[in-house]
């Protein structure tokens, strides 16, 4: 499942970004490549955890960035106030439903793509950002707005970043991920609708400059969905467990 490869490779991007804007480099250009891997539950009924390794790519140009499957541009990058606007792909439900063989006769979903708008602060303490996401291909119409805190402290050669998020996803996004239509409603799969649901995220990324250009990366995270998601007959848990380990290389 694609989705969950980008669990742990959004934090790991976002944290590139937030290290960019500590290291306050001035170049116009800065692209960093690599190789990660990571492992991931299911919260699906008999869904299958995945483990899995992937590219990592991370590219910025002066205002113009593409980071975490955004492609998006700095409205204002100052050094407090941020605000960004832009386009991605919404990687952040499963559209495989954990590979599930419970579910083949249920209807394939796709990736929706996002308009999104991003708002934040740095300051000494850490990074506050709120997020508006607003599908915009017609897979499901609705929307996620979240907020999230990121920390930051040091220990010698090693970095730390513990992020706390909350996300709220709107009725017709849960719909689409784990609803069941009346249509396809079964004995064993019950009709059901999706309501507004909230989903908290905890996470560390701890991050080690193997040489000035290499960069060692690792992340685990953590995610828990309450009742409007977990009642739905596709779902057997309310955590996801998410670990990650990868290698970042500087080109420019």
């Amino acid at each position: 499942m694609t989705f969950k490869n980008t669990l742990c490779f959004a934090s790991l991007l976002l944290t590139s970004a937030y290290v960019s804007a500590q290291d306050n480099n001035e170049d116009n250009h800065r692209l960093r490549v690599g190789l990660a891997a990571v492992s991931s539950d299911s919260i699906y009924r008999q869904g299958d955890r995945q483990n899995k390794a992937f590219p990592a790519f991370d590219y910025e140009y002066e205002q113009f960035y593409f980071q975490a499957g955004d492609v998006g541009y700095k409205i204002l990058d100052g050094d407090f106030w941020q605000w960004d606007a832009g386009l991605n792909v919404d990687l952040s439900g499963d559209v495989d439903r954990g590979d599930s063989p419970l579910f083949d006769a249920l209807p394939t979903l796709h990736y929706p793509l996002n308009a999104f708008t991003t708002f934040g602060a740095m300051t000494d303490y850490g990074l506050f950002e709120v997020r508006y996401d607003r599908e915009i291909n017609n897979k499901h119409n609705g929307h996620i707005l979240s907020a999230s805190y990121t920390a930051y402290f040091k220990l010698k050669d090693w970095r730390f970043y513990p992020k706390l998020s909350q996300r709220r996803y709107s009725a017709e996004y849960v719909d689409y991920f784990y609803g069941v239509d009346t249509e396809f409603a079964t004995t064993e799969l019950p009709a059901f609708r999706g309501q507004q649901s909230d989903v908290s995220e905890l996470s560390l990324t701890i991050l080690k400059n193997i040489t000035p250009k290499w960069y060692w990366v690792s992340s685990l995270q953590s995610q828990w969905f309450d009742d409007e998601i977990t009642n739905s007959p596709l779902v057997n848990d309310d955590q996801r467990l998410s670990v990650f380990i990868g290698v970042l290389y500087e080109l420019f």
